[in-house]
């Protein structure tokens, strides 16, 4: 068997290498990557946090963005204080983040 192997690397001589290469390209562009199925869980959580969020009285409609590192909100209520408190204790009970990284905006008319 390894004099299989042997006469076989010695007929293919420079070029075994540019297969070699060739291989692990190929192994690496068939690998998955998992970013497909990050962008999606990330979609499918802000997703739900929204359903949430409209969902608090005087909220109305919302859109939301959510980071590693921060959220924003914007809703049609956010002129009241007590919406905003809401939003925000909502948000970070959904995300752990704290209420200095969550920012909320008012949404324009129309």
């Amino acid at each position: 068997m390894k004099d299989r192997w042997k006469e076989l690397a010695g007929r293919l001589g420079s070029w075994k290498y540019v297969l070699l290469v060739g291989f692990v390209g190929l192994a690496l562009l068939i690998w998955p990557s998992g970013q497909t199925a990050e962008k999606n869980d990330a979609a499918t959580e802000e997703a739900r946090l929204e359903a949430l969020l409209s969902q608090i009285e005087g909220v109305g409609e919302v859109s939301l963005l959510l980071s590693d590192s921060g959220a924003a909100i914007v809703c049609q209520g956010a002129d009241s204080a007590a919406v905003r408190l809401k939003i925000t204790e909502a948000v970070r009970c959904y995300t752990g983040l704290g209420a200095d990284k969550i920012e909320i905006f008012r949404m324009t008319e129309g």
